[in-house]
């Protein structure tokens, strides 16, 4: 496969990555296996987080890599530490920063890690503290490059003027392009590549739409009917368009995004080698001009963004930051900047992309 240069850095990646979110659900002996496949099938960018299960899949990663080091283009995160309650809640306090690398250090079994990402931002500590902290790490050898994760562009914008960015990682689907054409201007203007996750939108972009115990399953419970619903119009349409290029509607969504201005890697997560080997199979296909425009045609035309839809969610606790914005602590522990009239036990609406929208009546 081809390497894509990610930012201005010295790390060049396959445009597909292995995403792990859900490795630590898969058989341990399996899970590595699994990891060990893709490499040996060509992937070379492996994508993982400390929060991901527990810590577990920093752990089959590392085991799986152990004797494939060189090989692998290594990214993990860290911001999101397990409160007291149990819940996860943004950390970048240099104290939190320092335990959270050295922790992932020895799970992946490694003495470097390739890119180091920011998971979410936090609200609370001042971004000129985590920076030094991970300069730190920089200059040891310790982190190669860091880069961020779910940040908005204001955010971003901050972040890159303080240390060099070489990426930011943001869900990117046919459903969420939102934030993709928000930051896509600063991207190609600073040279930062944009890594893309949920690229199938946990599967119900793919045949897998047809089957109601999995639609309604895990975080797809949560998924509104709307968003289902399109997203079975999606993969008909797409299904006759690959029916004749022997390809699936999944290997037309990967490699659409996977061309698309800006994007150094889409990640793609799995349980199974067969999938590993469908998906790497439709990045590397050369799409007809035909085909693309058809499929251009039908991004164009849907109208629906799951960033439309939103939650709700009760604050526990508001405070003031150090730039004196509002922060609220919601009940499921994580932190967002919310307007000054937001009081501690105010039920409000936050949206798919984490974004503020106001007060429930």
């Amino acid at each position: 496969m081809e390497k894509r240069r990610l930012g201005k850095s010295d790390l060049y990646v396959t445009p597909i990555g292995l995403g792990c979110r859900t490795l630590h659900k898969v058989e341990a002996e399996k899970a590595v296996e699994l990891v060990r496949k893709a490499v040996e099938m060509g992937i070379n960018f492996i994508d993982t987080a400390n929060i991901y299960g527990g810590g577990r899949s920093e752990e089959i990663v590392g085991e799986a890599i152990r004797d494939l080091r060189k090989r692998v283009i290594l990214a993990t995160k860290g911001s999101i530490v397990i409160t007291n309650e149990g819940l996860p809640c943004q950390d970048l306090k240099p104290e939190s920063v320092k335990k959270a690398v050295e922790d992932s250090l020895k799970r992946l079994q490694t003495d470097y890690i390739d890119l180091y990402q920011i998971h979410y931002p936090d609200p609370e500590t001042p971004p000129e503290e985590t920076v030094k902290t991970l300069m730190e790490f920089i200059e040891s050898g310790i982190i190669r490059y860091v880069g961020v994760s779910n940040f908005s562009l204001k955010e971003l914008e901050r972040w890159s003027e303080l240390i060099e960015t070489p990426s930011i990682q943001i869900p990117y689907n046919f459903l969420q392009r939102r934030m993709y054409d928000r930051i896509l201007d600063f991207c190609l203007s600073r040279q930062i590549s944009i890594i893309a996750y949920t690229p199938l939108l946990m599967g119900l972009l793919t045949e897998k739409i047809r089957d109601k115990d999995f639609i309604h399953s895990g975080e797809r419970a949560h998924i509104p009917s709307r968003i289902l619903e399109e997203c079975g119009k999606i993969v008909d349409k797409l299904g006759l368009m690959g029916e004749r290029h022997g390809m699936t509607a999944a290997q037309l969504i990967l490699n659409w995004l996977a061309n698309q201005p800006g994007i150094g890697c889409v990640l793609v997560g799995t349980s199974s080698i067969k999938h590993v080997k469908e998906n790497i199979e439709g990045v590397k296909w050369r799409m007809p001009s035909s085909v693309k425009k058809m499929v251009d045609d039908l991004v164009a035309d849907i109208e629906v963004d799951l960033g439309d839809e939103f939650f709700t969610q009760k604050v526990k606790k508001v405070f003031s930051n150090y730039a004196g914005k509002t922060v609220a602590i919601l009940e499921i522990g994580m932190k967002f900047i919310v307007p000054p009239d937001v009081k501690a036990g105010d039920t409000i609406k936050i949206n798919w992309y984490g974004e503020y929208l106001g007060k429930c009546s």
